[in-house]
């Protein structure tokens, strides 16, 4: 029993002598360096193999984009007053699922705009209901929500080319910087707090597991940092290009109202169709449930915005 205790000294000296914490300030900086990493490669040098893993593909096969998208994807950056030198860095590919998705930054890699498969339906006849499934399971069409969801599915070319501006504001933007940064000082400064509150208070004297409860206040202080200001980064980024795509085309204006008119009418289904985790991942109105954090702006009110000037317009016209 004697020698097992000599044992656990010997590994908690070992933990709080120089070269334990060498080691420690070594683990830290690993971690620091791939948070850095980890957020910029799969938009840097590892975006043709992110695009890859969510390209839509068919018997093996990648699905091109169609012609129709291409020309609206074009006459986007036509709105957008994109020089012609950098319209190629644009590049769109067909996306798994029903969701907007982008990578990339403007560079040698450029900008790559996942369009989803429900941008290509013009109406409901031409929907192949057999390859769409929720939880691997047939959806009921015929119900109340199977026809809610059929219908929602089909956005308006407005709604497409707002949605597809949207992505390409979002990507041509700083966030993806500020995202990193706070990822990468997060981990930094959990590390840094760890080693000051260890040499203010000499808790390397002290019990191993008073260190523990030390580092876990600061990883959670960090933590939650890091979450708000990701979060309100988002917010200030999505009411920025709502705004700057609003005025700047009646397009996009009428498009944003079309698209999350779309989006919430499809999540309202969704909630239905999927049971107990449809409720537990939207609400009863369309928007996505979050527990603790709050992602995005409601849907509701950024389809709100967009409707205002609408309302804002017959007020004037009643005057």
């Amino acid at each position: 029993m004697s020698h097992i205790r000599s044992k656990v000294a010997v590994r908690n000296n070992w933990t709080t002598s120089n070269s334990g914490r060498q080691v420690s300030f070594y683990l830290a900086s690993f971690a620091t360096c791939g948070t850095l990493l980890g957020n910029v490669l799969p938009h840097i040098g590892g975006v043709p193999y992110y695009v890859d893993f969510v390209r839509l593909y068919n018997k093996g096969f990648a699905v091109p984009v169609p012609d129709k998208l291409n020309q609206r994807f074009q006459r986007v950056l036509d709105l957008l007053k994109i020089d012609k030198d950098n319209k190629m860095r644009f590049i769109p590919f067909m996306a798994c699922g029903f969701d907007m998705f982008s990578a990339g930054t403007l560079g040698r890699f450029g900008i790559h705009i996942g369009l989803p498969v429900n941008f290509t339906y013009d109406n409901v006849e031409n929907i192949d209901k057999s390859k769409i499934k929720l939880n691997e399971q047939s959806v009921i069409w015929e119900s109340d929500a199977g026809k809610r969801l059929l219908n929602a599915l089909i956005v308006p070319e407005n709604g497409q080319l707002y949605a597809i501006a949207k992505e390409i504001k979002m990507r041509d933007s700083y966030k993806l910087f500020f995202d990193t940064f706070y990822a990468t000082a997060s981990v930094f400064l959990t590390y840094a707090g760890s080693v000051t509150l260890n040499q203010r208070l000499n808790l390397y004297s002290k019990p191993r597991s008073l260190r523990i409860l030390g580092y876990c206040l600061i990883a959670f202080v960090n933590t939650a940092n890091y979450v708000m200001l990701k979060d309100l980064t988002q917010h200030i980024y999505e009411e920025k290009i709502d705004k700057e795509l609003k005025e700047l085309s009646p397009i996009f204006a009428e498009g944003g109202k079309q698209f999350y008119t779309q989006i919430l009418e499809r999540n309202k289904a969704l909630r239905v169709l999927m049971g107990k985790e449809g409720e537990a991942k939207y609400t009863v109105l369309g928007n996505e449930n979050f527990l603790i954090r709050t992602k995005h702006l409601p849907l509701v009110q950024r389809k709100a915005y967009f409707e205002e000037q609408e309302s804002s317009s017959e007020t004037s016209l009643l005057s």
